[in-house]
């Protein structure tokens, strides 16, 4: 495991902060989308959505809205659940045949990556792959106006720098990119009422997911972890709140509030063993993200243990979990015993033969796990003999 670190610093006393776009809050604020449009001097925006919520008719309100301003938008709903390097090249031709001058983007996590890679795609000339493993570094025209409508509380994609698609092979390609982030963001939590259950509870262990491994890995930037901090202050409270009443709109603006201060802090500090583990399985996997976060979470935690208890007590009392009083080891638990409640009640998998991994797919496994930059900024360092022991622990 000696490969470099990833970009997120470990050095104390050095760190950089760079803030998304410009982000506006509140139920209602999505109608606001057309008046950025027509400030952008946009005439011909691409809207951006999945089929499924065009059949729930999400996105009819921003194009009646985009035309009665006079523009002309062009609808592509071809983003697949598990977005593909295929929906990139569609929705880049159908930028292409309706002559588009700006992106709007509608729906959750995967809807946001598309069109991060679909913009770093059109300002390179590289191949697509060399585009993904690039980043900014490829990119040789002005980013073209973007916009991102987050549909649910997840993935942060709408501030985040990363972008997750997959190839044709089923191995997953990370885009990080700042200059492809959204410029304007609405968080609109009346946008959130038509998500159908399961989706809402995977999307909100997502946000805990990602919180918590921006606060407690080994990056040393204090502003991402205050943030994520409060991020995951504001998830323990109002995750199980949004299960119990999927109308609480209060509860689900807090969600949405702490998915994108998650994703801020994610792209401040990076994220932990949860996802390094988590990935290398997702190229095997036929599950949502967060049903393979939910596989990995406990035994990665509980590995932890051994060294992190300290910043686990620090994390539970910022989050008011555990009894008043109690000592460090009590705290540390108090947390795990949190998060593997929300996983239950938001009734999500434990085993890897849940999210269909067979053990032959294991071998490839341990070897992307091995490299994996977020597995690197893991609180507890890892062997390659740890990495067999703790997905051992997901049977």
């Amino acid at each position: 495991m000696n490969a470099p670190l990833s970009y997120f610093g470990t050095e104390p006393g050095r760190f950089a902060v760079a803030w998304p776009g410009e982000a506006v809050f509140g139920a209602g604020c999505a109608a606001q989308a057309a008046d950025w449009a027509v400030e952008r001097g946009l005439q011909r925006p691409l809207v951006v959505s999945d089929a499924g919520l065009v059949a729930a008719g999400l996105p009819a309100p921003l194009l009646d809205a985009l035309r009665a301003t006079g523009l002309a938008p062009v609808m592509f709903d071809g983003v697949d659940a598990n977005p593909s390097t295929a929906n990139v090249e569609a929705a880049a031709a159908a930028w292409r045949n309706g002559r588009c001058d700006g992106l709007i983007a509608l729906g959750g996590g995967s809807v946001i990556d598309v069109c991060k890679v679909l913009l770093a795609s059109l300002c390179s000339d590289a191949p697509l792959a060399e585009v993904l493993r690039g980043g900014d570094a490829v990119l040789l025209r002005p980013v073209p106006p973007f916009a991102a409508v987050p549909t649910t509380a997840g993935t942060g994609s709408e501030s985040t720098t990363a972008a997750l698609v997959k190839d044709a092979e089923g191995r997953k390609h990370v885009l990080r990119s700042r200059r492809c982030q959204p410029q304007w963001i609405a968080l609109d939590p009346l946008l959130t009422l038509s998500t159908p259950p399961g989706v809402t509870a995977a999307a909100g262990f997502d946000v805990l997911m990602h919180a918590l491994g921006a606060a407690t890995n080994r990056a040393t930037n204090p502003v991402g972890e205050a943030l994520a901090l409060g991020a995951l202050e504001r998830a323990f409270r109002a995750l199980p709140a949004v299960l119990a009443r999927p109308g609480d709109i209060e509860a689900r603006a807090d969600m949405l509030m702490a998915s994108y201060l998650a994703g801020v802090a994610m792209s401040l500090r990076g994220v932990d063993g949860i996802h390094g583990l988590c990935t290398p399985l997702e190229s095997f996997a036929h599950a949502p993200h967060a049903h393979v976060l939910a596989v990995v979470c406990e035994p990665l935690l509980r590995f932890n243990l051994q060294t992190m208890e300290p910043c686990y007590a620090r994390v539970a009392t910022a989050c008011g979990i555990g009894a008043p009083g109690a000592d460090v080891p009590a705290r540390a638990a108090a947390l795990i015993d949190a998060v593997c409640a929300l996983r239950d009640q938001a009734r999500l998998p434990r085993t890897l033969g849940a999210i269909g991994i067979a053990p032959e797919d294991m071998p490839a496994v341990y070897e992307a796990a091995a490299v994996n930059a977020s597995l690197r900024l893991n609180g507890r360092a890892f062997t390659a003999e740890d990495i067999v022991t703790v997905y051992a622990a997901m049977r």
